[in-house]
């Protein structure tokens, strides 16, 4: 049960802080059903139950089509490997088969089957299946069906195109190898591992990193070359995830990365980097290619024999990269970063082949010159790393060149400064080292037996990331902490030139949106926290009445398109703040659907709505026409409020005020909600509904609805007369719009209530109440699952509002005239219209 509950933990947060993708958050629900009926199997029928699981993932994310296509060519490769002909023609037929595969890979050919399954059928079988047929060839242990399919088809292999070389024998051999509770425990301490590297990636991506463009001086480019390298952590995270999600079926792998940003030289940073594949590089090609030519001479062999492996990367990384992305790799930072890393290797592997790596039994004593030697050693290869990193993920070689212009030396208190960072650098490497003989199991005293330093460690990360993903809770910890840990709950970009800023060979295969659309709609496919995408990346926190607001001169990739916002925070064109002559300007106001989630910039029903006023003026004083966006996902009407204030400062003519329904039941949840948040509230009348109805930042939810309900509708009254009587003191035209939701039954019971208090109110009042009449709503949907209006339901709204608002034109354009004059009090309302 102990493990259980960490595994419903270690979901939760994959869950809270949206882990790569909604296919993955369906495979991790999956693994730890899976696991709770698994660990209680009989040894016999846990392997063939671990298959059927892994079988059942692919289903689960490709769906019937493309599963059956994908397994039927991965049996058939396995099928070929035991042909009952010599091994060398089965090798040639293993060839011939691939040159089929790659054929169709380059879509020369079409096929039948989802342009989705190539990345993952590629990642299953372009390596392991040579690591299979080796290990058939020199293994003597014999084969077993089961454990070969659990090999090909492993469980988290289906949501990572980009998967460790993992060895056949490494695999057949650690199966229960040890005690099945510390495999199991061990497994769940790497996946904590892995979301810990995938979060502080997140944070890297959001807000270290730099263009090539925006490096100015020492600063930028050592936060350049930092950032470059440090995005790496998403592949040590991810295969700390897949490695950790195989132990919880008994595959107690090895590590696949092991403290490799503080590597003491090249040699050991090869050895901690990605240990999967310098295991598969040294037995497939190194010993092989090193014993045959040793008669050479000790160091000639191993010179060629390092320079092969290199060589060999470099063209296995393009190899990759094809059967991944469906084009091959070839640019000269690509192989200058192979052979310079390479070279140092070499140099590295003589100087430990003369003077010998130091071992010894017993823990070396401490002492400030070996302490000192070791950090320095340290902090020096992960500078060159850095270096040649920032080469790697370059444009091209021309463009890593300029970059480094900006090394002009200026005396100053940069200049200076930077240097002496060194120092705090150089002593935690040296603590990194020291520790780095810890081992996984060492027992503390505490309340279980089962208990570790690492399994404290791990839940205790848990219990943290779980709550510090809940927005009530970290909103609590100020505006700029919650924005932050707000950017990191979101895999989208992060700035606009962000697709710019991940060149390198690993972030594009890790992007799987930009290689493989099909791909990623299929890891997109009815996300189970898809509400949590709404404004995941794209928001701010603010620490006042309306919490939080558009990032400005942001932009943001969703599966649905490009999502931008100008210099003001506004899902819109950049508009100048005063008003141009000769303009009508319109303040937009609503939440989501106004704003536009899920089209793209251009396919808003602000945008068309906009063109279509321009193309077809019938004010007949030939005006131009703007319509800013103020609206943010998420906001309920209350939170209009400030939003009217700042939209006033653009000088609009008119406030469009888009309702969607349910506005009093939202109006009172929003006052529950702030006074539990214990966010203060600036409007006098608004306290003294919160007084009266005696609720506190310890009332329950239902408690505080239930006591608010009782101002629900003197409540919404207030609200509409507020908003009015803000406009008219501004000589500013409020306009009541009311627009449905993409519902078979929408909110629509208390329109005419609604229609009633804006009219009260004010408001000059519009009803799109039937522009989806006689439309199939669904069809109207961004998705099966989500109800906001797709593109062409904003084709209908643009049309449907341009048509009212002719209607209304006197009202709207020419009522500015009559409110010039009108004695307006915020508390009693406007006078009538």
């Amino acid at each position: 049960m102990f493990l259980l509950f960490q595994l419903l933990l270690l979901d939760f947060v994959v869950r809270q802080f949206q882990i790569e993708s909604s296919a993955f958050l369906r495979v991790m629900l999956l693994g730890t059903a899976g696991f709770s009926i698994h660990a209680f199997l009989p040894m016999q029928y846990r392997l063939p139950f671990f298959v059927i699981l892994s079988f059942s993932g692919i289903l689960l994310v490709f769906g019937a089509a493309s599963s059956i296509w994908l397994t039927g060519i991965g049996l058939l490769l396995i099928g070929l490997c035991h042909l009952p002909i010599r091994f060398h023609h089965r090798v040639a037929v293993l060839v011939l088969a691939g040159c089929v595969l790659v054929t169709l890979r380059t879509n020369w050919v079409a096929v039948p089957w989802s342009p989705a399954v190539w990345p993952i059928l590629g990642s299953m079988f372009m390596f392991r299946l040579i690591v299979y047929v080796y290990d058939l060839r020199h293994e003597q242990a014999p084969t077993s069906p089961w454990r070969t399919l659990a090999y090909f088809f492993m469980l988290p292999n289906v949501c990572f195109p980009l998967f460790p070389v993992v060895d056949y024998r490494t695999f057949r051999r650690t199966y229960y190898s040890e005690a099945a509770y510390q495999t199991y425990q061990l497994g769940i301490d790497w996946m904590a591992r892995g979301i810990t590297h995938l979060i502080a990636y997140r944070y890297v991506y959001q807000h270290l990193t730099l263009s090539p463009a925006e490096i100015i001086g020492g600063h930028d480019l050592l936060q350049f070359l930092l950032a470059n390298f440090l995005l790496y952590l998403r592949v040590s995270g991810q295969f700390h995830l897949i490695v950790g999600m195989l132990h919880l079926f008994g595959f107690r792998l090895p590590e696949t990365h092991h403290l490799y940003y503080f590597a003491s030289s090249f040699t050991d940073f090869w050895r901690r980097i990605n240990i999967y594949w310098k295991d598969f590089m040294l037995k497939i090609f190194y010993y092989p290619i090193y014993f045959r030519i040793k008669k050479w001479g000790e160091y000639k062999a191993l010179i060629f024999s390092t320079a092969a492996v290199f060589l060999l990367t470099w063209f296995l990384h393009a190899y990759q990269w094809f059967w991944l992305r469906g084009t091959f790799l070839l640019s000269w930072q690509d192989g200058g970063f192979w052979a310079i890393l390479g070279g140092l290797v070499i140099i590295n592997a003589l100087y430990e082949s003369k003077y010998g790596r130091k071992r010894t039994l017993k823990k070396p004593s401490w002492s400030v010159r070996r302490f000192s030697v070791l950090s320095l050693k340290t902090v020096g290869t992960f500078s060159v790393i850095c270096v040649l990193w920032s080469l790697w993920t370059s444009d091209s070689i021309s463009a890593w060149v300029s970059i480094w212009s900006t090394l002009q030396f200026q005396p100053s208190l940069e200049a200076i400064g930077w240097p002496l960072l060194l120092l705090p650098m150089v002593i935690f490497a040296g603590r990194i080292r020291k520790i780095d003989r810890f081992k996984y199991g060492t027992l503390v005293p505490a309340w279980g037996h089962f208990l570790t330093r690492s399994t404290a460690s791990t839940l205790a990360l848990l219990i943290f990331l779980a709550l510090i993903g809940v927005q009530e809770i970290y909103t609590q910890l100020g505006p700029s902490a919650a924005t932050v840990i707000n950017s990191l709950r979101s895999g989208q970009l992060s700035r606009l030139d962000n697709a710019k800023l991940e060149r390198g060979y690993y972030e594009q295969l890790l992007q799987v949106d930009r290689f493989n659309s099909q791909l990623w709609e299929v890891y997109k496919n009815k996300p189970l926290n898809w509400l949590d995408v709404q404004g995941a990346g794209l928001e701010r926190f603010t620490g006042d009445f309306n919490q939080k607001e558009l990032i400005p001169a942001f932009t943001a990739t969703t599966s649905y398109g490009t999502v931008r916002t100008n210099r003001w925070g506004m899902r819109d064109k950049d508009y100048q703040k005063s008003l141009p002559p000769n303009t009508f300007r319109v303040a937009l106001l609503g939440a989501s659907s106004v704003m536009g989630w899920g089209v793209q910039d251009h396919e808003t029903f602000e945008w068309l709505l906009e063109e279509h006023l321009n193309d077809n003026d019938f004010s007949g004083e030939q005006l131009h026409y703007e319509i800013l966006n103020f609206a943010v996902p998420g906001y309920q009407p209350l939170q209009q409020l400030l939003t009217l204030d700042r939209a006033i400062t653009f000088q609009p003519n008119a406030v469009f005020y888009v309702a969607t329904g349910r506005e009093a039941d939202r109006s009172i949840e929003y006052i529950a909600e702030v006074t539990r948040k214990k966010i203060s509230i600036p409007y006098d009348y608004l306290n003294n509904i919160v007084r009266q109805a005696g609720i506190t930042e310890k009332s329950s939810e239902t408690d505080a609805l239930k006591r608010l309900a009782p101002f629900r509708n003197d409540l919404l009254s207030w609200l509409y007369r507020h908003i009015v009587s803000t406009c008219l003191e501004q000589r500013v035209v409020p306009v009541w719009i009311f627009l449905p939701m993409t519902l078979e039954n929408p909110w629509q019971d208390d329109t005419p209530a609604l229609f009633h208090a804006a009219e009260e109110a004010g408001f000059v009042t519009i009803n799109l109440i039937d522009v989806f009449k006689h439309q199939d709503v669904k069809a109207l949907r961004i998705a099966e699952w989500d109800t906001h209006p797709n593109a062409r339901a904003h084709q209908l709204i643009a049309t449907a509002l341009y048509e009212a608002i002719k209607l209304q034109r006197s009202a709207i354009f020419d009522s500015q005239l009559s409110i010039n004059d009108q004695d307006i009090d915020k508390e009693s309302g406007p006078p009538k219209r």
